[in-house]
């Protein structure tokens, strides 16, 4: 679809964030709805778009960090929108926008960064259990993407270094449901350690799925002091969220509520859950996620702002 957008200021840009095969495609689509914005989906995916090659899959940068000015172009031109691509606009709908929502699954260890550059730009941080997420991405038989993320010495050697046994176990496990649970963890525990709740929206999938209606609430009241004026009430209807994402790629059935969340339990096998709890343990993950389908702690609970505390040092 053709489409004329005048306004490039980031803060007319909802930066939308999670790990792969967590519903970040699924809630686009609603907040799109939701705001009449133009949607532009991924823009990291380098494959797809060449010139965002500065910004690796999992790129970690310190939140103080200004020297990377190749990855601040690459950001800079995606969230103010000045970019324009068969992929990324693939699915826009809207041919006058005024906001953008930028949909991501590779950039949840920039977050930190990405709110210290962009103070303006709301960020919503999406979460889904990581057994069915993994479980979702290997039945599809897609690879793990664990070597962007370990070759990072950034990466590996801060924020992640407590870590090193236990990642280099999981990783070389012959399993890939079990190595992309390691993913999930290493695509999750920055944000969770170091992103500010009074600043980012944490969405769990699951609670999207139980309580639409609650959930496009809080998120309604998150925008607000952003300047977010255009919320359209007709969004709360269920013709909206019912919809299936168009990376619904195994066909669940979006109206099956708790039965599509419980589904895994019977699904994957209980040895292997075992373990993939006993990683996410190991991380000190399991304070969100554990044996439950279900997130174990509110949302907003969620981010510790930068607090590492106790979590920093691998659960035995």
């Amino acid at each position: 679809m053709t489409f004329l957008e005048l306004n490039h200021d980031p803060s007319r840009t909802l930066l939308l964030v999670g790990s792969g095969r967590s519903g970040t495609t699924w809630l686009a689509e609603i907040l799109v709805d939701a705001l009449g914005a133009r949607l532009v989906f991924e823009p990291l995916r380098t494959q797809s778009v060449p010139w965002t090659w500065p910004v690796r899959r999992g790129h970690y940068l310190r939140p103080d960090d200004d020297s990377d000015q190749a990855v601040a172009e690459v950001l800079d031109r995606v969230l103010s929108g000045r970019i324009r691509n068969r992929f990324t606009d693939k699915y826009n709908r809207v041919r006058f926008p005024s906001r953008r929502v930028v949909k991501e699954v590779r950039a949840t260890n920039l977050l930190p960064w990405i709110i210290r550059r962009y103070p303006r730009t709301p960020v919503v941080y999406l979460l889904r259990h990581p057994v069915p997420t993994a479980w979702s991405v290997s039945e599809l038989g897609w690879p793990d993407q664990l070597e962007p993320l370990l070759s990072q010495e950034s990466l590996m050697q801060g924020p992640l270094k407590p870590f090193q046994s236990l990642i280099g176990e999981a990783a070389a496990s012959p399993d890939t449901f079990h190595r992309i649970v390691l993913q999930w963890c290493l695509e999750n525990f920055v944000p969770v350690h170091e992103l500010d709740a009074r600043r980012v929206h944490v969405v769990f999938y699951e609670q999207m799925v139980d309580d639409p209606g609650g959930e496009l609430e809080r998120l309604r009241a998150y925008l607000l002091p952003f300047g977010t004026d255009h919320w359209h009430p007709q969004t709360d209807s269920a013709t909206s969220v019912a919809r299936p994402s168009r990376s619904n790629y195994r066909g669940t059935d979006v109206t099956s509520g708790s039965a599509r969340l419980d589904a895994w339990v019977n699904e994957v096998p209980p040895d292997r859950v075992e373990r993939a709890l006993a990683l996410v343990r190991g991380f000190g993950l399991d304070r969100i996620y554990d044996i439950s389908t279900r997130a174990v702690i509110p949302a907003d609970e969620v981010l510790l702002g930068g607090r590492h505390g106790e979590a920093l040092e691998p659960s035995r």
